[in-house]
């Protein structure tokens, strides 16, 4: 049980925290901001999909940028932290593991990042579900997923931290870490054009963006649910409706392979949080002290 001693103490610490606090406070402005101007704006009295997709659609733009910077941000230097400043010495003098220690930062850093994004929604939420007619499934589907979004970076910045040797490391790989989760996908095309390659479409499932929609695709009311293709599988066709007017239109195949299903996202979410945290723990099991 030592893990849950190690997640309490770092919870209690962070919450502790000034910096925290303010991470809070400034993302419940940024989203109630968001919210703000959508209520003001009256859009939300017109089609309803089309309100939910605008709704949904600029929170996302804005977690996709947010949620990875903070779950980097407070789990990057969990563990390097501790060995920069010696105090992982008197840590494992007591009856912790190694692997309760990364366990532990790990749950700890979840808990803030769960909290952080609970009390930072808020406000947005309540003036959404208070003031719109936008469906309360809708928002709390995003909601959880943005949960979900952000243990992932937290997995990712724990796992990192126990390979690097110091607190800059740990700093300077945060933000080859952030810029390189979001770029792989740009840098690989470039790469693969100049020989005439596309990556197949299963590894674009991996991709920060598409994950995130098709977490939000499987879980939401107004999504197209968990055994649906992928939304990386969509495709623009330009059509004609019955007045005769051009109209564009998302197409899907009818049926697809497991594993370009929506719900076989959280397939990869789970690979994205377990392998971080393995490789972190396998390398930090064989490092001296």
């Amino acid at each position: 049980m030592s893990w849950q001693a190690i997640a309490k103490k770092d919870f209690q610490d962070s919450v502790r925290s000034r910096v925290l606090w303010g991470i809070i406070v400034l993302f419940a402005l940024l989203i109630g901001g968001i919210a703000y101007l959508v209520v003001d704006s009256g859009l939300t009295g017109a089609n309803q999909t089309v309100a939910e997709a605008l709704v949904t659609g600029v929170f996302g733009l804005l977690v996709l940028f947010f949620i990875p910077i903070t779950g980097l941000f407070i789990s990057i230097k969990s563990v390097v932290r501790e060995r920069e400043s010696g105090t992982i010495n008197l840590l494992l003098s007591l009856p912790h593991t190694r692997g309760d220690m990364i366990l532990g930062k790990f749950l700890g850093r979840a808990a803030v990042m769960t909290v952080t994004i609970i009390v930072g929604f808020v406000p947005a939420i309540a003036m959404l579900l208070l003031q719109t007619e936008l469906s309360p499934g809708v928002l709390l589907s995003f909601w959880f997923v943005t949960v979900l979004f952000g243990l992932m970076f937290v997995s990712i910045g724990v796992g990192f931290s126990a390979l690097f040797n110091s607190e800059t490391q740990g700093t300077v790989g945060g933000i080859v870490i952030f810029f390189g989760l979001y770029l792989w996908q740009t840098v690989t095309d470039l790469v693969l054009g100049l020989v005439d390659y596309e990556l197949p479409n299963f590894a674009n499932r991996f991709g920060l963006g598409q994950m995130f929609q098709d977490m939000f695709g499987s879980l939401s009311p107004s999504g197209r649910g968990f055994g649906a293709p992928s939304s990386v599988l969509g495709e623009t066709v330009r059509r004609q409706n019955e007045a005769g007017e051009v109209v564009f239109q998302t197409v899907y195949p009818e049926s697809v392979a497991f594993y370009m299903q929506n719900w076989f996202v959280f397939v990869i979410l789970l690979l994205w949080i377990a392998v971080p945290l393995a490789v972190g723990y396998a390398r930090f099991s064989q490092i001296d002290l």
